[in-house]
């Protein structure tokens, strides 16, 4: 099952610190997408909505005011 392992190779890019082989990183997000993009259709979900869900739930654990600059996480700012 090759697309188990595509996060991983996408993840594999910057084990060991940034990534320098754009093509390779390039390669590597279209392979996640696109079963991304599939898993998406395959369940009905609208990509737009899903996205846009998580970002407005993520405004909210995460104010600005209280989060930039920090990496403290939601439940302790």
């Amino acid at each position: 099952m090759k697309d188990g392992y595509e996060a991983g190779e996408l993840l594999e890019c910057f084990q060991w610190g940034p990534c320098t082989d754009k093509k390779a990183l390039q390669e590597e997000l279209a392979d996640v997408m696109n079963y991304c993009i599939q898993l998406a259709q395959k369940e009905g979900f609208d990509i737009c909505e899903i996205l846009n869900d998580k970002i407005d739930k993520n405004e909210k654990k995460y104010p600005v005011d209280k989060s930039r600059g920090v990496s403290t996480k939601y439940d302790k700012l």
